[in-house]
């Protein structure tokens, strides 16, 4: 195949896909047919940290090097907390929120969408703190250690209703959101 042969084959090829582009740029596109509603949970707590301390045995301490060598060893970590979400009495979540990082001594994050038909309908959420066992030394917390909200809510189609923590208030708020993209 000689070279002007192969450039008039590229040239009808550019101009047919070019061609099919504006054809399809004029075809109807019909938006998203998803007319749900949409909870979402999200806030950032800080827990309650606890040390559980535990003193060595001799055989522990003997192993370790010299410079290791202390008698007593604590971990340090938050307390849990339990997320219970219901929505018109039906169980959505029922869920352990533990402490970020991988001592899990960084602050909880709740962030969980929940997806319902518009109308009106009763959102229940609880966020327990579950007590540690044991012998732990407790530390102060800037979260309370029961929130709770139940509400009656009415959703709009495609809407986002937000449950979310007041650090002021100290409890759990509702807040409506802009609408689903």
């Amino acid at each position: 195949m000689s070279r002007a042969l192969r450039a008039v084959l590229a040239a009808l090829l550019a101009i047919g896909v070019l061609g099919a582009l504006r054809t399809a740029s004029y075809w109807p596109y019909p938006p998203a047919r998803d007319a749900r509603a949409v909870v979402r949970l999200a806030w950032r707590a800080r827990g309650q940290r606890v040390n559980q301390c535990r003193t060595r045995t001799a055989e522990e301490l003997s192993r370790l090097p010299v410079h290791m060598r202390q008698t007593e060893v604590c971990e340090r970590r938050l307390l849990p907390y339990r997320l219970v979400v219901r929505l018109d009495d039906s169980l959505v979540s029922d869920r352990e929120i533990r402490g970020a990082g991988a001592r899990e001594d960084r602050p909880l994050f709740v962030f969980e969408d929940f997806r319902t038909s518009p109308g009106t309908h009763r959102v229940a959420v609880q966020f327990t703190r579950e007590e540690a066992g044991g012998a732990a030394a407790a530390q102060g917390s800037s979260t309370p250690a029961r929130l709770s909200l139940d509400a009656v809510v009415t959703f709009e189609s495609r809407r986002i209703i937000l449950v979310t923590y007041d650090e002021e208030r100290e409890q759990l708020v509702l807040r409506d959101r802009s609408p689903l993209q």
